[in-house]
């Protein structure tokens, strides 16, 4: 018997090493049937299955020897191939996107990794299935089970980068971004020229809200390849929401905030037109002129059409006092459009032989003064009057929506000539829109002393008694109605028409309120609410009454022609605000300017030019407790700024930083400097405090130095200067 096996077993050597692996197998298996303690028919069996890839059966076949001597090294090497062939296959499933059996095969080579005690089985290799696993759980978007895979990877060894990058991308895809992101970052300090971490790295940033640091990522990834279409993409998309930011930044008088968000945007596109543009105006807001100039002519240079950047510039060289070139800038707009209100008005109030567009007639909502001749860059004292001066300044300002400063110029104007109607109509008009309805009632009532036919200051105190709250309803003489006694309805009705056509619009609504209260489907009241809503301005509750009307009655065609009413009327509000906006800034600044001429040549503003201008300095260093001269991940310095001045007083110098924020780190604003003498020094420290998984870089500042000079300047940047410290991550 014994013969025969041996028979059996070497026949099956022999086609085995002959490659007939398929008959190699029968002779094998006669052996082991004959002799089923035959450890070496066993594993010959095994070879014959690995060679022909039938994993499962060569599995078998080694489970079954080592089951008669765990220790048999034959036996553990076949053992070890067998997984080390699973590890494979699992890989080739992987690069053919085959994720579900790819992700079956490294499971079994962790099965059987874990089942054997051969202490050659490498914890490296072990460790690398687990990193195959995780990315074909990935493939699966199995994102959960990814993450639990790549976990216990980095438990093992935490400086893999295709762990690190895997989770960090897991994580991302999972929405879990604040996760993420150290993950990535610690795949980039490892491999920093991996640009699909850099790319993901943008996007935890940007879903997190990080915009600065997803801008800081996305240029870094087109920078490694300025070819990859998945970051040009996501570039737009941040540049957008830049963009946005800074737009809502400039809507909400931010406007330090405004210039970050701009500047991001142009970063990450420098030939963005409208980012340019609206650069310029949040520098113009912050009379940074010099940059604001720079911005709107890069606008220009590549948009020689933009007609409002244009006038901005002109805007910006009139804040220089540069009146020829504010003149050249205006006159270019209209060249592109004639019709240009914002540079006409410009050009009114800096050139006198300038001719300004015709007004409509039914742009005038106050007494028309006579029209003096607009003011010259030179004009004579006696050309208008100072309370004319004063009022026209205030006109200005309540254009802007700078009501607190409108009320000033008009109040000096009444305090120059308490004679001057012109100025309580406008004073009184003021306080209306502020809600202030006893002094505006004081200001008309003063108006109306001065001339008792004045038809504006009627019509302002008519507005205001509109505006007041509607009294209580006088009590009715006749018997209050009880219950078995209903409200007149019908006499309600007729109130309410009454009070229409006499344009006591509240106490007319009133009236409607209360027919509808007991008869809800009345059409005469909904129609005659609506029409009482529309003459107060209300479109909103106009439109839902007309299309009550409406709904009762589809035939009401007075209804149909209401809505169209409210339509026209929404229209010309509408566009009254955009164009009253629209001519603010041309109108202030131009005033402004001239008022300020006048101001001068009539020695109502003290004036000197041999007023020394602040000479400043600044010595910058980072001082931090390691003593190892970096900002370290987690650790908390501070900023000294020694400001040495050798020039004129400076008063209230503000320090600011550009960027005004950054990723990963964290200071404070300082508090302003009130006043610097010549030769004087102050020294200042400002807090700053890396995160602990700041990314490791040489971090440049731009320190802007800004003040007034004198008892009555403006703030004006006085001094810009770079500075640089090195930030270290953790290690």
């Amino acid at each position: 018997m014994d013969t025969i096996k041996e028979a059996h077993y070497n026949l099956g050597i022999a086609y085995l090493e002959a490659g007939q692996y398929n008959r190699a197998v029968p002779e094998f298996e006669a052996a082991i049937k004959l002799d089923p303690n035959f450890i070496s028919a066993h594993c010959a069996l095994c070879r014959a299955y690995l060679e022909q890839n039938a994993l499962e059966s060569a599995e078998s076949a080694i489970t079954t020897a080592l089951k008669l001597d765990a220790s048999h090294q034959p036996a553990l090497l076949l053992y070890g191939t067998i997984t080390e062939a699973y590890r494979n296959r699992g890989k080739a499933y992987l690069d053919d996107k085959s994720y579900t059996e790819a992700v079956a095969a490294f499971q079994k080579a962790i099965t059987l990794d874990a089942a054997s005690d051969n202490a050659e089985a490498s914890d490296s290799e072990q460790t690398h299935v687990y990193v195959h696993l995780g990315a074909a759980y990935i493939g699966l978007k199995a994102y959960q089970e990814a993450i639990a895979a790549l976990q216990h990877v980095i438990a093992q060894d935490a400086d893999l980068v295709d762990a690190h990058y895997n989770l960090g991308y897991a994580y991302v895809e999972q929405g879990a971004y604040d996760e993420a992101i150290p993950h990535l970052e610690r795949a980039i300090a490892i491999a920093p020229h991996l640009k699909r971490a850099h790319y993901n790295l943008a996007r935890a940033y940007r879903e997190s809200g990080n915009l600065e640091a997803a801008t800081n990522a996305i240029t870094e990834t087109l920078r490694l390849d300025a070819n990859y279409q998945p970051a040009h993409e996501l570039a737009d998309t941040i540049k957008q929401a830049h963009y946005n930011s800074g737009i809502t930044h400039l809507n909400n008088e931010r406007y330090s905030a405004a210039v970050t968000a701009f500047q991001n945007a142009i970063t990450l596109d420098a030939d963005f037109v409208s980012s340019h543009y609206n650069l310029g105006l949040a520098y113009l807001k912050l009379e940074t002129y010099p940059r604001a100039i720079s911005s709107l002519e890069k606008t220009i240079a590549l948009d020689p059409n933009h007609k409002a950047a244009h006038h901005a510039l002109a805007l910006a060289y009139l804040g220089q006092q540069e009146l020829g070139k504010a003149r050249d800038a205006a006159s270019a707009a209209l060249e592109i459009d004639a019709n240009y209100q914002p540079a006409h008005s410009l050009l009114e109030a800096i050139d006198p032989s300038h001719t300004p567009l015709p007004i409509p007639s039914d742009s005038e909502t106050q007494d028309p003064t006579p029209s003096a001749p607009e003011h010259s860059v030179d004009p004579q004292p006696d050309t208008k009057s100072r309370q004319e001066m004063h009022h026209e300044l205030g006109t200005a300002y309540l254009d802007s929506q700078m009501s607190t400063e409108a009320i000033a110029e008009f109040q000096k104007a009444i305090d120059i000539d308490p004679g001057f109607l012109p100025a309580y109509v406008s004073l009184g008009a003021t306080y209306l829109e502020m809600g202030q309805l006893d002094d505006a009632e004081s200001a008309a009532t003063a108006a109306l002393e001065i001339d008792a036919d004045s038809e504006s200051a009627r019509q302002l105190l008519e507005d205001i008694q509109q505006a007041r709250p509607v009294p209580p309803e006088p009590e009715p003489t006749e018997p209050t109605p009880t219950s078995t006694d209903p409200p007149d309805t019908q006499q309600d009705l007729e109130r309410g028409l009454v009070f229409l056509n006499s344009r006591q619009y509240d106490q007319a609504a009133a009236a409607f309120k209360r027919v509808i209260k007991v008869e809800v489907d009345s059409v005469e009241a909904h129609y005659g609410l609506g029409q009482a809503y529309l003459e107060v301005g209300a479109f909103d509750d106009a439109a839902a009454a007309a299309d009550t009307v409406l709904r009762l009655n589809p035939n009401h065609n007075q209804a149909r022609e209401l809505i169209q009413v409210i339509k026209f009327a929404r229209n010309i509000e509408r566009n009254r605000k955009i164009r009253k906006k629209v001519l603010s800034y041309g109108a202030i600044l131009g005033i402004i300017v001239v008022a300020g001429f006048v101001a001068i040549r009539l020695n109502l503003i003290p004036w000197s030019t041999s007023s020394v201008p602040p000479n400043l300095s600044v010595a910058a260093a980072l001082e931090e407790s390691s003593g190892n001269g970096f900002l370290d991940a987690g650790e908390t310095g501070r900023i000294r700024l020694t400001i040495t001045n050798r020039g004129g007083t400076a008063r209230n110098i503000q320090v600011r930083f550009e960027p005004s924020s950054i990723a990963g780190l964290r200071f404070k604003k300082p508090a302003p400097i009130s006043k610097l003498s010549k030769n004087n020094q102050e020294t200042i420290r400002i807090s700053i405090t890396a995160d602990k998984n700041v990314k490791g870089r040489t971090q440049k500042l731009q320190i802007l130095l800004f003040g007034k000079t004198g008892l009555i300047g403006k703030m004006e940047p006085i001094l810009t200067q770079d500075f640089s410290f090195k930030i270290t991550p953790t290690l």
